[in-house]
């Protein structure tokens, strides 16, 4: 019963589901660029990717970053689209959860402690779980992808690198900012921004967003239902509070509520399903006896104070997010109730962070700072129903993880001869995780064969680990110019280690440990009417955290393999005259697994035989495309009755597999999206047309292999559209 079990849980979280939280309204200007007195010139982009403010084309780092008014003309709306502005970063969309993959690093775990490779982070707060990672830009001033580990800086699963929002600070002055959108397939989309002064030192903004599209654009031709339907809403507000001069205090707390028919998954085309009757049902449609359904609620809050001090400047964050979901799977996409899902979340953390920086003018630029991070997550419980179960009417699995992590780090950059400096850092990290697991039905608990590893124990297995780590970076950049930075730099970072929650019994996953070498080269040229910015990188990834088969057949998170990867990335951006811009981006990667001699294999069908293990060294790394770029075009037409503003934006991927044994994979695809906008003279109005996927291209979101059949859904159709905005100033 525990083998079996054991299987059947792995099997649901191949495909588990997790849901979203929202940052919140798009302002039509760009508000992380500094104007400039030539309009004919780029504007700076101010970006804190060494956790203080400096230009982009100062820092020795790969760094996209994303301005408000970027996001909102390339139909860019919330974090399931943002690889589209991106080179390199490929996004896997689970249901209604997002895994970022950022060149070739990223994890297909799904369990809610098992924190993705790739870290987000919203005003300085890190977002820890998969199951909150999502969010719609409402009252976002830019979004930056810092690329490689930044295991100083940011310390614990970031080994990919760092997705970081940054939402706008509320202002004195009343600021109104509201739009309203309707689209096909019934979709309606509205979200509004309000600012102003409580008092003299006091301001407070609040952001709304709702959106849905009310009638799907698919349907279960078993159920006769509609799916694809989702219906979200989103808050946020900000205080900010001056009660000095060298002190401010921002007081934030936001909610987030999504209900949708979850992952709406078919069998893939040519698989018969596990009742070796069903196959494809057709595109876009599902074949289904239990309705697929998620139900996920985000909030948090956060306090944010700076203090500027006479020989520094101090920082202190504090943060809490709190998450739960609920979410029906009918896992093997057949209308024969084989196996049925229920799947209940919960993750709670709790983070402090003080940083001691160095004064702005300071000739090194030093930080000194400490973290501790508290979270809980657990499943409460996972139920199996259906033939799975039999002869019982259901299966329960609970199980949880806490987690305690202390850090911390110090980095300082130091000027070695003329336009050189030297940048080092470390950070050391302990982190404490324990578990508990067990399994029932009907209020009986299963007892379980004796276990080494919770050696007395009949029921329940807790169990412990401890990681010590030691991560750092080291670079040398050189300003060639006032416009052109060379640099070169090694970072070591680390994803955190756990548990397989509800396979108790089984041994924890220690971290993963990736190093990376980088060049890169940062130029503006022609009086700064092109922007050029490249990287070329070597990873040295090992210990990574993969899905495995165990001898006793059951599928676990295990550190099974090691992988290399070589690639280059870049942004290009041209202001070709005062009112036509083109961006561009890049990236090329070759990843390759060196050691996997122990790889899950599964076959397209379960008629076609079980789950086996087999040699995938030298096979491509999950979900690293060799080609990835985007192309925007936008084009301002100023008339004596407004401007009119035309955007068009192309994405390309190419094919990815979606898993190491390179059976299944996603093929290539590009889409595009369009606008054309008009604002009023005094610009305070406007209308926008938008059409996202204009050639109405059909590509895949997921595609996952399992044990019951190839499983997959397809991203949504052309959808057009129109939306009208205010703001009163």
């Amino acid at each position: 019963m525990n083998t079996r079990v054991m299987l059947l849980s792995g099997v649901a979280l191949a495909v588990g589901v997790a849901a979203p939280a929202y940052a919140q309204s798009v302002e039509p200007a760009a508000a992380g660029a500094q104007p400039q007195a030539d309009d004919t010139a780029l504007p700076d982009i101010i970006v804190t990717a060494q956790r203080t403010s400096q230009s982009l084309q100062q820092v020795p780092i790969a760094v996209t970053a994303v301005t408000a008014g970027d996001l909102a003309s390339r139909q860019v709306m919330n974090t399931l689209n943002l690889d589209t502005a991106v080179p390199n970063l490929t996004l896997s969309e689970n249901g209604v959860s997002v895994t970022p993959f950022l060149r070739g690093v990223g994890s297909n775990q799904s369990n809610p402690n098992d924190e993705a490779s790739v870290a987000t982070y919203i005003d300085g707060v890190y977002i820890p779980s998969v199951t909150g990672n999502i969010f719609k830009f409402n009252n976002v001033e830019r979004i930056e992808v810092l690329k490689g580990p930044q295991g100083t800086l940011f310390g614990r699963n970031a080994t990919g690198g760092v997705i970081q929002i940054i939402t706008r600070d509320p202002v004195q002055q009343p600021l109104v900012d509201a739009s309203v959108g309707y689209g096909t397939f019934n979709t309606l989309e509205a979200q509004a921004y309000v600012s102003g002064g409580l008092a003299s030192n006091l301001a407070a903004d609040l952001a709304f967003s709702f959106d849905r599209n009310g009638d799907g654009y698919g349907k279960d031709i078993n159920r006769n239902a509609d799916i694809f339907l989702r219906n979200q809403l989103g808050l946020r507000s900000k205080i900010l509070w001056t009660p000095g001069a060298n002190t401010e205090i921002r007081l934030t707390g936001d909610y987030s509520r999504l209900k949708s028919t979850g992952a709406d998954y078919q069998l893939a085309p040519g698989v018969i399903g596990a009742d070796g009757v069903t196959g494809y049902p057709g595109k876009r449609k599902t074949n289904t006896d239990f309705r697929n359904t998620a139900d996920n609620e985000v909030y948090g809050f956060s306090l944010r104070i700076d203090q500027d001090l006479d020989f520094a400047r101090l920082v202190s964050i504090s943060g809490y997010r709190h998450v739960t979901g609920e979410f029906q799977l009918d896992q093997d996409a057949t209308p024969t109730p084989i196996v049925q899902a229920t799947i209940n979340q919960f993750a709670e953390s709790f983070s402090q962070e003080i940083q001691l920086l160095s004064k702005k003018d300071s000739t090194i630029d030093w930080l000194i700072g400490g973290y501790f991070f508290d979270a809980k997550y657990a499943y409460t419980p996972l139920r199996i129903a259906g033939f799975a179960a039999a002869p019982l009417p259901n299966i329960d699995l609970f199980g949880s993880q806490k987690t305690r992590s202390y850090s911390g780090y110090g980095q300082a950059t130091v000027p070695i001869f003329a336009d050189t400096k030297l940048t080092g850092g470390l950070r050391y990290t302990y982190e404490t995780q324990d578990t508990d697991g067990y399994t029932e039905s009907g209020g009986v608990v299963f007892p379980h064969a004796p276990n080494p590893l919770c050696p007395g124990a009949t029921t329940h297995c807790p169990q412990s680990q401890n990681i010590k780590k030691l991560t750092w970076r080291a670079a040398l950049d050189h300003s060639f110019s006032s416009d052109i930075l060379g640099y070169l730099s090694y970072n070591r970072g680390i994803k955190s280690g756990g548990f397989n929650m509800i396979n108790a019994g089984t041994p924890g996953y220690r971290p993963e440990v990736l190093d990376a070498y980088e060049a890169g080269l940062k130029m503006q040229l022609f009086d700064h009417k092109v922007r050029f910015n490249i990287a070329a990188f070597i990873y040295d990834y090992k210990d990574i955290q993969v899905f495995n088969i165990t001898g006793g057949g059951a599928v676990l998170t295990t550190n099974a393999a090691a992988a290399r990867v070589h690639g280059v990335d870049a942004d290009l951006t041209i202001k070709a005259s005062r009112y036509f811009t083109i961006s561009a981006g890049a990236g090329w990667l070759d990843g390759k697994y060196t050691d996997f001699p122990n790889a899950t294999f599964t076959p397209s069908s379960p008629l076609l035989g079980g789950q086996s293990s087999v040699n995938a060294t030298g096979n491509d790394m999950i979900y690293a495309p060799r080609v990835s770029g985007n192309l925007s075009l936008d084009y301002r037409i100023p008339t004596s009755f407004g401007d009119i503003g035309l955007n068009a934006t192309g994405s390309y991927r190419d094919k990815v597999f979606v898993s190491a044994a390179n059976r299944l994979f996603i093929p290539s695809y590009a889409v595009v999206n369009t606008t054309l906008g008009w604002t009023s003279p005094d610009k305070r109005y406007g209308v926008q047309f938008w059409v996202r996927n204009l050639f109405d291209k059909d590509y895949y979101l997921n595609r996952t292999e399992q044990a019951l059949g190839d499983i997959q859904f397809l991203a949504p159709p052309r959808t057009v559209g129109v939306t009208v905005s205010f703001k009163n100033r």
